[in-house]
């Protein structure tokens, strides 16, 4: 088989994409592939093909064989540190499976090539050219009538190979291998009770101990139409290759870069034998204005003469006023330091206070328990009814890439006093007050040692949270009405979007990057007799915060409307099938994530002819 697919993006400027020369966020011009950097091609193409051969012996055996190739010639992919700029990026497949009576094998491979693929917002190349190899077994027998018993294993090897550009300094040690095995049960009390459950272990190369997962399930049906179900579920999922070994630039805000970190197997510790005296917090710094210095206190007023040689280069501030500068002394506690920390969509600060600099452990596997009651039936051939209670309890849970290296400033309040004592005119005050206190002179950094923090960059990071409780619902309907029409509905709510720092710990918020609430309502209409149908869908998605790598910000709600039809000739041609669909038709501009572009009417039709 193959696929070929080409066509044109909806367009977003990013303002913190490098820009072509002379160019700037309101004069930005989109370009085509011809252009390394600095712009993005709309331009959309994919190819693909797969091969497969399939053996069967008798009725009992098979063994299929799979091969597949696809290639991204140009699309625009969002990456936690920024848009990348893909061009060229191939991915291949090789899977074999075996399977005889209940006994079930595979292993497969898959390949990355990510082509001449680059950042957006730096410009930098992006290889990738890790492999995923992967075993599975599978076998399964009946005791009686009553039980049956599936029991498996699973090997999962990640090589990573990024070249230096994703995996930076840890390129040399970040392959991860992970082993796992389980039983599931399906025992069957009586013709309308079932008792599901399973238990499974794994054990990750990367992770301290091994994680343990069991499930039980209980399964009434009330009526042939009707059940009712009730499950318990321990599930965990495991920190990704890139949450653990990721060091990339991902930007700059100034002097400084703006750094994607993983975190090693030793965490980042900001205050390590007590920290650094004489910093706000015990903290530490380094600054890019004066490298050679190291590892500093985290006090601003200590990097001093930075600050007024920004302002003796201004040219706005007078002569006079210049020359009380250069004879003031530095202060020593007079002027105070205040942190804050970087909001890479907006590039703009944000103070925190030096308590909210939290030191980032090893990371752990996030371990939820959920628990779940669900009820579905059919009313008398017409109506279909489904509802499902949930609650998720997470421990641990993994957040999203996340700015944890404040920076340093000089606090407002003092300074303007330090300036007023020293003989600065109270109408120059404020000019001077900003343009000093507005420069992060340093930036905060663990003090441990690591060899990724041996650098004033800002960084972001993940780490596991405390805990966070989350419970919702989720409701769908179906109703035929005749034989030409029915309708449908779907609702899906949860309780939280948005768990405030002072909730999970660290230095910021964190945002579930989805809805509390969405839904939909569809209408259909069809005669089969002449051989057409089609469809009216309204959807509707409430806005959310969001907080994932340099995406911050909040989405804004939407609602849009399809159409859609069908027609399958009557008489003559009943193979061949005509389509449309309209996704929304009244062109209502809507974003579904931060740093997306604005979506609008897109129309999709579709010639088929089955032989």
């Amino acid at each position: 088989s193959g696929e070929y697919l080409r066509g044109k993006d909806w367009k977003f400027a990013d303002v913190a994409d490098t820009v072509s020369p002379g160019a700037t966020a309101a004069t930005r011009t989109y370009c085509g592939a011809g252009h390394p950097y600095g712009c993005r091609n709309f331009n959309l193409e994919k190819w693909g093909g797969e091969a497969r051969i399939d053996v069967r012996p008798d009725k009992n055996t098979e063994w299929i064989t799979t091969y597949g190739r696809s290639t991204a010639g140009s699309l625009i992919d969002l990456t936690g540190i920024g848009a990348g700029q893909v061009k060229d990026w191939t991915y291949q497949s090789f899977q074999t499976r075996f399977r005889h009576k209940a006994l079930f094998i595979q292993g497969f491979v898959n390949k990355s090539d990510t082509g001449d693929t680059f950042i957006l917002r730096s410009g930098n190349a992006i290889v990738d050219q890790s492999r995923l190899w992967t075993f599975q077994a599978q076998h399964g027998f009946d005791f009686g009538t009553k039980e049956t018993i599936l029991y498996g294993l699973d090997y999962i090897f990640t090589d990573a190979r990024t070249g230096g550009t994703i995996n930076g300094a840890n390129e040399a040690d970040d392959g991860i291998k992970e082993i796992g095995g389980y039983v599931h049960s399906v025992t069957r009390l009586s013709p309308k009770f079932d008792i599901v459950s399973a238990l499974r272990v794994d054990k990750n190369s990367r992770l301290a101990s091994a994680v343990v997962s069991p499930r039980v399930g209980l399964v009434f049906k009330l009526t042939p139409d009707q059940n009712l179900r009730f499950t318990y579920n321990r599930a965990f999922s495991t920190p990704s290759n890139t949450d653990l070994f990721l060091d990339i630039v991902a930007g700059a805000a100034g002097p400084y870069k703006v750094r994607a970190l993983g975190v090693p197997s030793d965490g980042f510790h900001f205050r390590v034998g007590g920290g650094c005296t004489g910093g706000v917090g015990n903290l530490c710094m380094r600054t890019p204005f004066a490298p050679q210095l190291g590892l500093l206190p985290a006090n601003a007023a200590a990097l001093w003469q930075v600050a007024i040689g920004f302002l003796l280069q201004n040219p706005n501030v007078p002569g006079p006023i210049k020359v009380i500068l250069q004879n003031m002394a530095p202060p020593t506690t007079q002027v105070n330091t205040v942190l804050r920390a970087l909001n890479p969509t907006t590039a703009s600060f944000t103070q925190v206070q030096p308590d909210q600099v939290q030191d980032i452990d090893r990371l752990k596997p996030t371990i939820s328990n959920s628990f779940e009651a669900g009820y579905k039936a059919i009313f008398n051939s017409k109506v279909k009814f489904s509802i499902d209670a949930w609650y998720d309890h997470k421990r641990n849970f993994v957040g999203p890439l996340i700015v944890e290296s404040p920076n340093v400033f000089l606090d407002p309040a003092t300074l303007g006093a330090y300036f007023a004592t020293h003989g600065i005119p109270t109408a120059a005050l404020p000019s001077l007050v900003a343009g000093a206190a507005g420069i992060p002179l340093g930036t905060v950094v663990p003090n441990d040692g690591g060899k990724l923090v041996q650098r004033p960059d800002i960084f972001l990071t993940y780490r596991n949270f405390g805990t966070v409780n989350i419970f919702g619902t989720d409701l769908a309907l179906d109703y035929i009405a005749s034989e030409r029409f029915s309708v449908s509905g779907t609702y899906s709510w949860v309780n939280k979007d948005f768990f405030p720092q002072s909730e999970v710990g660290g230095l910021t918020d964190v945002a579930l990057n989805a809805a509390k609430s969405k839904g939909s309502a569809t209408f259909r209409f069809r005669n089969d007799r002449q051989g057409w149908g089609s469809e009216l869908r309204f959807r509707a998605v409430a806005g959310f915060p969001v907080n994932s790598g340099v995406y911050v910000g909040k989405t804004a709600g939407y609602g849009v409307v399809d159409i859609g039809g069908t027609y399958r000739p009557p008489v003559g041609a009943r193979n061949l099938l005509l389509a449309v669909n309209v996704a929304n038709i009244l062109n209502h501009g809507y974003a579904t994530f931060v740093g997306v572009p604005q979506l609008g009417r897109m129309v999709l039709t579709k010639v088929s002819y089955t032989f």
